[in-house]
């Protein structure tokens, strides 16, 4: 105890010598080194692995082929030089047309925001975070019940996503209830537009849609050239399993290709239910549900940007329910991951993700698990953040414990620099040989930042033995910093008359 209170007073002293932070503390940011420097990074499968899920998907496709219920689909594919059946409506694909679509696929796609010129670059070694949609549900900030996500919850977790960094960009944080369902989809793209600068990935039903997603961004940007440019959003394919290529995807695919929009396509069989009880089959299959939607697109056009992603995840025998957060969830991502690489693909999939339905132990686990797995395979955009109670529930907070989670990750990710000045003698010849300590030095003062995460909401405080410890609790902390930094929020500059002029798109 005397130890702890010494090292107290000793650390008053050393921040009295520097000066305050001023406003929002936020974590550094820590940036991944190019070079010869060691960063902890892993590998799931050998590449005599990856060769034989590669044969097996190639296999599949060839011999099983995948479902196409959409005639300007099967004509697409048909005219690409895949095996069609007009009858059972089932596309077969030789590896001479993958090998074709592959060798026209991007190993980096730019994604775009309204704030800079900078773009996201997805590929490679770079590791970016963002939210995800889905959850119809929300954990009340105020009452701490659930109840529907409705309008004014999406925008208020869009607004807190645009000023949280990460998430690195945004994909629509939730499912609002109270508009038609015919429509939500577009009422979520013109939120976005309206209420973030940052780069989204937009859902749509169908082709009508997708039509006025494009339409409303157009709005936005000033013309369809400005946003083919460079464009601030993309658009999500989900894929259905087993070996579907649902009419509306296709649509959404053949819509958004044609203009060159980029697209976020993921497959997500449950191991055990739409895909086969091993992890390695429902690779396979989504893989080859993967490669499918990348031949139509390609074949659409050869030019659009596209990023392979996956949502592959078990089906949990004992509960009868999609398992996020189990263990299985980050290794089928840190292999999909593993086999874009292998294709040369831009990676994405799911991530930071938790089953647990309330704000505890179990969520911290889940999500860190998910998260850092994915992240130290290298997955290019990990999408999840604000997502619990198994794809079902958002919530504020939980946002905030994610942007401290990612936070945590990226120290990780950084890994140790060895180099002449990290390893100087200096500061040891300063002390001496049974010196005090290094706490007070300018060395110190120089490097602490660079060298040691600095967390937002984590507790690292002294233990106070008269306090409850109920009102140290990590979510108390995160509800106390939204109050703090939604103070940063200020909305994109726009037109007065964008929303009467998006709505009249959305009502057309």
């Amino acid at each position: 105890m005397g130890y702890q209170i010494g090292l107290k007073g000793l650390f008053t002293r050393f921040l009295r010598t520097k000066s305050r932070d001023a406003g929002i503390s936020k974590p550094i940011h820590f940036k991944i080194l190019e070079g010869e420097r060691m960063q902890p990074r892993l590998k799931i499968l050998s590449d005599p692995e990856l060769l034989k899920i590669d044969q097996a998907s190639r296999a599949l496709l060839k011999e099983v082929g995948t479902y196409v219920p959409h005639e300007e689909s099967l004509e697409i594919f048909h005219q690409a030089g895949a095996n069609v059946d007009p009858k059972t409506k089932v596309v077969k694909i030789g590896d001479r047309l993958i090998n074709q679509t592959l060798s026209m696929c991007s190993s980096c796609v730019r994604l775009y925001d309204r704030k800079s010129d900078e773009p996201l670059l997805i590929g490679g070694d770079r590791v970016y975070f963002g939210t995800v949609g889905i959850a119809t549900n929300v954990l009340d900030f105020k009452t701490n019940e659930y109840r529907q996500v409705v309008c004014e919850d999406l925008k208020d977790i869009i607004r807190l996503s645009d000023v949280l960094e990460p998430p690195d960009f945004i994909l629509v944080p939730g499912t609002p209830t109270d508009v038609p369902s015919a429509i939500v989809d577009v009422i979520e793209t013109k939120f976005l537009l309206m209420n973030t600068r940052k780069h989204f990935i937009a859902e749509a039903q169908n082709r009508e849609n997708t039509k006025k997603n494009i339409a409303m961004a157009v709005e936005i940007a000033g013309s369809l050239e400005a946003l083919q440019k460079k464009p601030f959003f993309s658009t999500l394919v989900c894929l259905t399993s087993p070996l579907t290529l649902r009419e509306d995807a296709t649509e959404l695919i053949i819509e958004s290709v044609q203009l060159g929009l980029p697209l976020f396509i993921e497959s997500g069989p449950m191991c055990g239910g739409t895909s086969p009880a091993t992890l390695a089959s429902t690779l396979v299959m989504a893989n080859a549900e993967l490669l499918s939607s990348f031949v139509l697109a390609k074949a659409v056009n050869p030019e659009v940007p596209l990023i392979y992603a996956s949502w592959a995840r078990i089906l949990d025998m004992r509960a009868a329910t999609c398992s996020h957060g189990g263990p299985e969830f980050p290794l089928l991502r840190m292999a999909t991951t593993q086999l874009g690489k292998y294709y040369g693909l831009p990676s994405g999939g799911g991530g930071i993700l938790a089953d647990t339905k309330s704000i505890d132990v179990q969520l911290g686990m889940e999500k860190l698990g998910t998260g850092l797995l994915p992240a130290l395979a290298e997955t290019n955009m990990v999408v999840g953040m604000g997502l619990f109670a198994d794809e079902n529930a958002i919530s504020l907070e939980t946002l905030i414990i994610d942007y401290e989670i990612t936070g945590w990750i990226r120290r990780v990710m950084a890994g140790i620099e060895v180099s002449d000045a990290t390893t100087d003698l200096a500061p040891f010849i300063e002390v001496g040989a049974g010196g005090s300590d290094f706490v007070s030095l300018k060395h110190t003062r120089d490097n602490f930042r660079k060298e040691m995460y600095i967390p937002t909401i984590m507790d690292r405080g002294f233990l106070a033995l008269d306090k409850d410890p109920e009102t140290r609790t990590m979510r108390k902390r995160a509800r106390e910093y939204f109050g703090k930094v939604m103070g940063t929020y200020s909305p994109p500059e726009l037109p007065d008359d964008i929303e009467s002029r998006l709505d009249a798109i959305i009502n057309r």
